[in-house]
This record gives structure tokens, sequence and C-alpha cells, in this order.
């Protein structure tokens, strides 16, 4: 086939595939409605009166300090940078991602941070094809950016350093090399503060800890890797290993005319990138969600782009990659439908309506307490309204004060009191998200905690608060009735009902 046809045809699909992605987010952007509880505390801690309380309170959130003063973009850049080809492999696979589109398009730093990932991997491939003073301070910004915005990124930086100090000390480099030592100092001496303020949290982050294993890892990292789900898993892995198996075919025949700088780092990336990423997931004993791959995933998607692109100087594989990338490109919108056009909460809806409807002497019970944030940005009525259990700060997630609460004997006495005075007074009682019917044998009840069956389970402690109230409203509410059910083509991060109840029994 004439290579000058292959070339204008994977600038067209570039193109076109670039338009696609655009088209997605598009799509996205206008049926996502309104910001759910994460966004939200994002949001609210951005929003703090002063540049100290935003300091102040940052252990709080799940992000270091870039991201609650900054917001994105980058791809075309990464591509170019490595002097290879056309982007095709990074739109199709991350672009395309369902992952990216809904959990990376939130206002948190998940995609930032795994925008800046990218940026910096591109910037340290041009350092490694052309080392120069310039592209070392532009690769050192790129990585401290990276690693200001999202903790995860601190277990991949490392990697992205250690591969090109192993390619510049294989090119026998050395004072490339020791640059690289300083670069690397200096992102590691700007995590200090982050060590610091793991020492104030450590008290409470018993809080988020859950038992991980191998297996749920995985299979969240399946679900992260786009849908379908088994299926775009084996897509990932297959055009991974098939790199990477290329790569060492490339970098063994020493006959052939390539720079392997570019090759070697690539392939070094990856290797150590997975040995440290895993790692770090197994040690830090977070519960896995699919969010929490992003940053990896595109990574792997930036890396594979620059390996199938120095394998391209065979045709074959040349062509291999527009059909795989066509495939991609005309499948997945289509399969990716229904979930970019779900909305991500139904909070706005149910605070607009709440605004309109609830009386100033009502009173409005959240549950669970982490609906807050959301609850707190969009709720702007006279209405009083209270968090289950009460909290003194609603706008934020503030886990060090659902601990205290965990540890009281009778944490939701006030609710139930506030609940009492209000139906007794002949006003209403509206419940944001419900309340947990309670089991045959009588509501959940926990010792303060540590319980000897849940431990530090706040997912333990907040079913049973909810559950004990649903037991309340049963023995002394004289009618009840669900407002708004949880519709349809919401999202099930936050898809809540209104319920009110009224009148008073002894």
């Amino acid at each position: 086939m004439n290579p000058k046809l292959i070339k204008y045809a994977e600038w067209i699909i570039a193109i076109l595939l670039s338009a696609a992605v655009l088209f997605v987010f598009f799509v996205r952007a206008t049926h996502a409605g309104g910001l759910w509880r994460d966004e939200c505390d994002s949001l609210e801690l951005a929003r703090l009166p002063t540049f100290a309380d935003v300091l102040h309170n940052l252990k709080f959130t799940s992000f270091p300090l870039l991201f609650p003063t900054t917001v994105r973009i980058v791809a075309w850049f990464n591509a170019r940078s490595s002097r290879f080809d056309v982007p095709l492999i990074l739109p199709a696979l991350a672009g395309l991602n369902i992952t990216f589109l809904t959990d990376g398009a939130w206002i948190r730093g998940y995609g930032l941070g795994s925008v800046l990932l990218v940026l910096a991997f591109g910037v340290t491939a041009m350092f490694i094809a052309r080392p120069t003073i310039t592209r070392l301070v532009a690769m050192f910004l790129s990585n401290i950016a990276c690693m200001q915005c999202l903790y995860f990124t601190a277990a991949l930086v490392p990697a992205l350093l250690l591969a090109a100090f192993a390619v510049c000390v294989f090119r026998r480099q050395t004072k490339w090399a020791l640059a690289l030592c300083l670069v690397a100092a200096v992102c590691a001496i700007s995590y200090l503060p982050q060590f610091q303020t793991y020492r104030e949290i450590k008290a409470w982050t018993i809080l988020l800890r859950y038992p991980t294993s191998q297996g749920s890892i995985w299979r969240e990292y399946q679900v992260a890797c786009g849908q379908p789900v088994p299926l775009m898993a084996g897509v990932w892995l297959t055009v991974g290993l098939m790199s990477i198996l290329g790569s060492v075919a490339l970098l063994s025949r020493r006959t052939w005319r390539i720079d392997t700088g570019p090759v070697l780092f690539g392939l070094l990336t990856i290797l150590i990138a997975a040995a440290t990423y895993f790692t770090f997931l197994a040690i830090t004993h977070t519960a896995p969600q699919t969010r929490y791959h992003l940053a990896f995933l595109c990574l792997l998607a930036a890396v594979v782009e620059l390996l199938v692109a120095a394998l391209c100087r065979f045709q074959w594989i040349r062509i291999l990659r527009l059909i795989l990338v066509v495939a991609l490109g005309v499948g997945l919108p289509f399969i990716l439908w229904p979930k970019i056009t779900q909305r991500e909460t139904t909070v706005d809806l149910l605070a607009k309506g709440l605004q309109r409807y609830a009386r100033p002497d009502d009173l409005i019970i959240v549950s669970p307490w982490f609906l807050g944030p959301s609850f707190s940005w969009y709720y702007h009525g006279q209405t009083r309204w209270m968090t289950l259990p009460e909290l003194s700060e609603k706008r934020i997630h503030r886990y060090d004060l659902i601990k205290t609460k965990m540890e009281e004997s009778d944490p939701i006495a006030d609710v139930r009191s506030a609940i009492s005075k209000t139906l007794q007074s002949g006003n209403r009682v509206w419940l944001v998200g419900g309340a947990q019917p309670p089991e045959e044998t009588g509501p959940l009840l926990l010792s303060p905690a540590p319980d000897p069956v849940f431990g530090w389970s706040n997912q333990a402690y907040t079913y049973a608060w909810s559950m004990q109230v649903g037991a309340f409203l049963r023995q002394h509410v004289v009618d009840g009735e669900v407002v708004i059910s949880p519709p349809k083509n919401i999202s099930i991060n936050e898809n809540i009902p209104l319920l009110i109840a009224r009148g008073w029994r002894d």
C-alpha cells in the first residue's frame, strides 16, 4: 500500500477521532446536570473566605494544593513531542474511555492530574530525545505540577524519572543523569508537607481504611478500562502487551536504525510504573474505586502511543493500528451513549423544590451525612436543615467530626429532638435521602467506636444511624409519603429520594 495514502488516512482519522472526543465531551457536559457531592466539596473548599482557610482545610480533601487553584486539557502536544507520528492510540483509548469522560470530567483532581501526568511523560520523552536545559526545566515543572494535583501520581512520577535516569546512564550521559537526580530530589522535597499532613490526619484516616485484595483491585481496574467491561480491559491489556513485546524486539535488533532512547524510556516507564502503582494501592488500604486507576490508564495510553508509533516503521503495524482506532472510534460512542447522557445528581433538583415548598418552620434532614456538601451548595432556602448526624461543618467532608460522632453513645439525640419538636408543633420534616427501614429485630445499634463487630467502619455507623431514625419515624409519625422517588438515568453516585413526614404520636 502507498505510504502516502496511509499517512493521509492517519491524519484524517486522527482529526475525526479528536472531533469525536470533543463531541462526546460536549454531550457529557450538556447532560451531566448538577454537581455531585465530591465536586461540591472541592468547590466549597476553593471558595473558603481566605487562602489560609483553604490551606487549613486542605487535609480534609483528596487532592494536593494545585487542584483547588487550577482546571485543564492536553494530547496532541504529547503525541508530537516524541517526533514519531500523529496521535491515534491516546485519543482512542483514553479520550473515549468512560472513566475519563465521567470521573475525569468532574471538578476533582483525577482528570487534571491525569492530563498533567501525560504532559509530564511527553515533556520527559522530549528531554530523552534531545536533552537540553530548557527541556529539563519543563520536565521538572510538569512533574511537580502533576504531583501537586493528584496524590496517586506520587506513585507514577518516580517511574518517569527513574526510567529517564536509566536511559541517561545507558547512554553514559552522566551530566544529565545527575540533573535528573536533582529533579527527583526537589520533587520529593515538595511532598514533605504531605507527610506532615498525613501525621495530622492519621487519627481519623482509620475510617477510610478498608481490607483490599488483588481481586478487588483487578475488578475495579477492569471497570476503569471502559465499557463494555471485559472487552475493553482485554483491548488495553492486549495493546499494552503487544507494544511491550514489540519494543523489546525492536531494541534487540541493533541493525535497525532507530533512536532507541525514547523507546527504552517508554518501555521502562510502563514496567516500573505498573510495579510502583499497584504496590502503592496495596499498601494504602484504600477502598478500590474506578477513578483511582485513571492516572495510570492515561499514562499507559501515552506510553503505548509512543511505542506503537516507533513500531509503525512496519507498514502492517500501521494498518493494524488504523483498523483498531477506527473500530474504537466508531463503536465506543454508541456503547458509551447511555452513560454519558446520565445526570450526576438529583440534589440540585430536590434543593430547588424544597426552596419552593418547605416552610420556614419545617425541618430538613439530609441523610446520609456525606450529602451535606452538595445540599449546602444548592440549597439557599430559609428552612433549617441538619445532617444525620448533625455536624458543625457541612460544606466539606469532615471525617474527623464523623469519628467524634462515632465515639459518642447517642450521636443522633439532637436530630431526634429536632424532629420531635418540629412534628409536635404541627410542622413537617423533609428527609433528603430518606431513612433505612428497621429490620424485624429492630434498628441496628452499635456501641461507641470501635464497635466489637464493625470496628471503625463509618459505613456501618452511617447505615445504623439511618435505620435508627427510620425506626423513630415509624414509631412516632402519623403520616408520611415519598415525594420524589429516585428517577431513571441518574448516576448511582447521588440518585436519592425525598420523603416527607407529618403529625406526631406518642
